[in-house]
């Protein structure tokens, strides 16, 4: 009963999350409040977890090594195209943010695909029980993930294909620190170089 309890308030907890990214974000353009309160959640969500189930393991050092060993070609390609196509379209810059960015991204992108990941992926496999194929599920899971970058077609498309290279990885070796640190350096690359968005200014207006 215990464990149903908790699964039903984590999967209400996915579902207000995405309710909230639509109308804090896309309607009320209030990203700030939106990124630090469902931070705050999930990281106290995560700590709970960590400290009530030893077999919550998916931080551990070597399999972020082998991960990240994985998921670092990837990194770079994502990252010389980036600053490629901004070299092109003369709009490539060096600025201090995006070190600031490439610095705190990552934490956010932990916290991403720990929900679309740790929660609904391996929720699906659990229900499942196998008789669903595990390949399957990743694409349902990174067409979810595209979904949520609605309406842009571009992102919703580049987060789709991003969510199957990483989904894939998480499955072989259940590691989110590698994850979220593709996670954050690929977006900011792209945001910055390439959507040309500073995130830092959206989120610390003025700082």
């Amino acid at each position: 009963m215990k464990n149903w309890t908790q699964k039903n308030f984590v999967l209400i907890a996915v579902l207000i999350t995405a309710i909230l990214k639509y109308l804090l974000i896309d309607w009320l353009n209030v990203r700030t409040i939106y990124i630090v309160g469902i931070s705050f959640f999930w990281i106290g969500y995560i700590l709970f977890r960590k400290r009530t189930n030893k077999e919550f393991e998916i931080f551990k050092l070597p399999d972020f090594k082998q991960s990240l060993l994985i998921l670092l070609p990837i990194i770079l390609l994502n990252g010389l195209a980036c600053v490629f196509y901004a070299y092109t379209n003369n709009t490539l810059n060096v600025s201090r943010h995006i070190l600031l960015v490439l610095l705190l991204y990552p934490f956010w992108g932990v916290i991403q695909q720990f929900i679309m990941l740790e929660i609904i992926l391996m929720n699906l496999i659990a229900f499942f029980k196998g008789k669903v194929s595990a390949i399957l599920l990743v694409f349902i899971v990174s067409i979810l993930f595209g979904i949520i970058h609605y309406p842009n077609t571009f992102l919703m498309l580049y987060t789709f294909f991003l969510e199957l290279v990483l989904a894939s990885v998480f499955l072989k070796w259940r590691n989110l620190w590698a994850i979220g640190i593709t996670h954050g350096w690929m977006a900011t690359f792209l945001l910055y170089y390439v959507m040309d968005r500073n995130l830092w200014s959206e989120i610390f207006i003025g700082i």
